[in-house]
């Protein structure tokens, strides 16, 4: 009981609520090689989001961030006066940006197409609009996504198509669902109850609501299927441009041409994009990224062979996601903070780094630290759950150089959130005061 209480009170962070066993703390100070706290740096730990730090740093040793993803539309089967004998073909990889409403250069997909039939002279199709999803294995739910996430738009799985964020606006009892959602289904149960709950299994399009809809109900879901969202709104714009699509699929024609390829957003775009706001979505897509036509567990064992290379020791650590969702995940202080060493290497140059959002100015770091004399000197990674706060970056002094690793991982605490933070930010404030004279 001495020890506990020992251990406790020396804790760094004084706040009644925190598990000091399952709370990690980590600042290396990367001028003299030294850490200046260490707490729990070894011991596994559910990370939350800040695995995305992780997922990013993978794909820049494995790709360049220059790259995109390609997305090409067919036409299959032979034109001849203006009609398609055959189906138009949109063969998609994975890309997790089509129509995303946070990266403008990838709109315009369905109109795009539009235009690329006019242009060949295509007034007509006489077969079927298809969503060939077959060049994306494994497009299951990650294991430790929980059942309750699943229904709403951060639950997103992601998909070989992939369309408007994989998310819609669904209004109740009138069942409109903006962008238009093909075959939704309703089950209404206890509709006296106070309150409304809504609900959908992984897979299914059947959504349960409970409650009372008689002052109405509108929230933003997951969309069980985007590739039929995807197909709804490329025939839908097709036939505004005056080219019908007859919706029988044609099989087996004989030829093919690409009319249109798709082209994304840079992966440095769409890294930035998502450690900004911290989108599940796209961060499993450039979990895949890693290894195009591969499952998921190939891209994942590319990633560990990455760090095993560069001599990080994987002790400890579980990757079962790029976004860290999963509660199955676990990582180790020190494994984040010898990824956060190595992509320091010239060969990344401020690729890596400027992904942080800053405290007091950008995304999920805007109001931690604000108005502190940390205010735009740290950058962090946030990541949040049920019982999970974690934070893993940099210190950067006046000319931009990266003087420190921060790392926190608190699982299980009973505290709030709020008094987490502020004590974090009490900490990080007592340990750099010096480094700020």
């Amino acid at each position: 009981m001495l020890a506990a209480g020992f251990f406790a009170y020396c804790f760094p962070l004084k706040l009644a609520g925190i598990d000091t066993t399952r709370t990690a703390i980590l600042i290396h100070d990367l001028r003299f090689g030294v850490d200046l706290v260490a707490e729990n740096v070894d011991r596994p730990l559910i990370p939350a989001s800040v695995m995305k730090s992780v997922t990013v740093a993978s794909l820049l040793n494995l790709a360049d961030c220059s790259e995109q993803f390609f997305t090409p539309v067919v036409a299959e089967g032979a034109i001849a006066d203006g009609v398609l004998h055959g189906n138009l073909m949109v063969r998609v990889t994975g890309d997790p940006t089509i129509e995303s409403q946070y990266l403008p250069d990838s709109r315009g997909f369905a109109d795009s197409i539009a235009i690329a039939l006019k242009r060949i002279g295509i007034s007509s199709i006489e077969g079927d609009v298809i969503i060939d999803e077959s060049d994306f294995p494994d497009a299951t739910t990650p294991a430790g996504w929980m059942a309750e996430d699943i229904p709403w738009y951060y639950g997103a799985r992601l998909q070989g198509a992939n369309f408007r964020d994989n998310r819609f606006r669904l209004r109740l009892p009138s069942g409109d669902s903006s962008p238009f959602v093909p075959d939704l289904k309703f089950n209404y149960v206890n509709r006296t109850k106070r309150g409304v709950k809504v609900d959908r299994r992984d897979g299914s399009e059947t959504f349960t609501v409970s409650g009372n809809l008689r002052r109405g109900y509108s929230e933003t879901f997951s969309m069980p299927y985007p590739s039929k969202v995807m197909r709804h709104e490329i025939i839908t714009t097709l036939a505004d441009m005056g080219i019908e699509v007859g919706g029988t699929q044609v099989a087996h024609p004989s030829e093919s041409r690409i009319i249109y390829t798709h082209k994304s957003p840079t992966f440095a775009a769409i890294m930035q994009s998502l450690m900004f706001r911290s989108d599940n979505l796209m961060a499993e897509g450039m979990l895949r990224a890693i290894t195009p036509g591969g499952t998921r567990a190939d891209a994942i064992a590319e990633e560990k062979a990455v760090w095993t290379m560069a001599g990080i020791s994987d002790y400890g650590v579980t990757i079962i996601d790029g976004s860290g969702l999963s509660r199955d995940n676990r990582l180790t202080a020190r494994f984040l903070a010898d990824i956060y060493k190595y992509m320091l290497l010239d060969d990344f140059s401020n690729d890596y780094t400027n992904l942080f959002p800053r405290a007091g100015y950008d995304g999920t770091m805007r109001a931690f630290l604000a108005d502190t004399p940390l205010e735009g000197r740290v950058a962090m990674k946030t990541g949040s759950m049920k019982g999970v706060q974690s934070y893993g970056g940099y210190l950067f002094d006046e000319d931009g150089t990266p003087t420190h690793i921060i790392v926190f991982m608190a699982n299980g605490f009973r505290c709030s959130r709020a008094a987490l933070k502020n004590e974090l930010q009490r900490l990080l404030l007592e340990k750099f005061n010096v480094s700020l004279q």
